[in-house]
């Protein structure tokens, strides 16, 4: 049960290049190294905006309200281009003006879950931003999946830095956050059980787990880390370009102050997986992606 509610991630990731290794992190497994991707010598940082913005919508609002939405404008106006960007501006209005790198950061980790893990969204941008205008606190991300008989919950956090290179402080907190989401996760999800933004399959999976009956469960916890990345890219040609990117991950990973994982329990340690992104000119980036969300003061 799940991956008809997955939402489409492989034009974004077209867009991302990415190698798996364990990075000398943490536990010790198979992390993620990304960055946006190259063709030839050029960076494809366009497209890779463009795409990541075109998934604000499933973001938003799952893919039965989303056509519920559609559908209602289209009756009304027999226009589906007035009904596209009918449902594009709500989806816009959940964007706190202002506010670019956490939520640039919290979409792009919507889409890694579901693209690299499998597993549908529970959490939603419908239940980020509230009636009052202020952030929700908790996890960035929670995602559900059924795998060999095991109800697979995962729990994501994005930390995203923009400006001065700022690897560490990113990865430290980073930790520190996964580990207070894994732990107020019982009082959060109560939040989310009677919400319409819930299909009723997912309802259900919630349920079970909050009455204590859902079996065979397993958590896995995200880190999604996005840095502003001062390394100066060399590389004559598309392979020798990736290659010093994965050089540039590889080398911050190992320089990382080690003895900020020892403060985390073992068990819950082994479950922790790294996405780690860095970003050339993160600013400019973060600036384009708020001009094409907008602000929802003025929609």
């Amino acid at each position: 049960m799940g991956e008809q509610y997955l939402t489409h991630t492989d034009k974004l990731v077209n867009h991302i290049y990415w190698f798996y290794e364990d990075l000398g992190l943490k536990p010790k497994r198979e992390h993620r190294g990304l960055s946006i991707n190259y063709t030839s010598i050029k960076e494809r940082r366009t497209d890779f905006l463009n795409e990541l913005v075109n998934t604000v919508v499933s973001w938003v609002y799952n893919k039965n309200k989303s056509k519920k939405l559609l559908d209602t404008r289209f009756a009304e106006t027999g226009d589906i281009g007035n009904a596209a960007s009918f449902l594009t501006n709500l989806a816009y209005k959940k964007f706190r003006p202002g506010h670019p790198q956490g939520q640039f950061g919290e979409l792009l980790l919507f889409n890694l879950i579901q693209h690299y893990y499998k597993a549908v969204p529970i959490l939603r941008k419908q239940r980020i931003t509230t009636s009052t205008g202020h952030e929700r606190f908790g996890a960035d991300a929670i995602h559900y999946k059924n795998e060999d008989n095991k109800n697979i919950i995962f729990l994501g956090e994005s930390k995203c830095y923009k400006s001065d290179y700022k690897f560490n402080k990113a990865f430290e907190i980073s930790l520190t956050s996964i580990v207070n989401s894994f732990t107020k996760l019982d009082e959060e999800l109560d939040l989310y059980l009677y919400d319409d933004f819930l299909e009723q399959d997912l309802q259900e999976i919630v349920k079970k787990y909050k009455e204590g009956v859902l079996e065979n469960v397993q958590f896995e916890l995200i880190c999604l880390i996005t840095y502003n990345e001062t390394n100066k890219i060399s590389g004559e040609c598309e392979d020798s370009i990736k290659e010093n990117i994965k050089n540039i991950i590889k080398d911050r990973c190992v320089n990382f102050d080690k003895s900020k994982f020892e403060n985390i329990e073992s068990g819950l340690l082994k479950r922790i997986n790294y996405i780690i992104f860095p970003i050339w000119e993160l600013d400019k980036l973060l600036a384009d992606f708020q001009n094409k969300v907008g602000s929802n003061e003025t929609k």
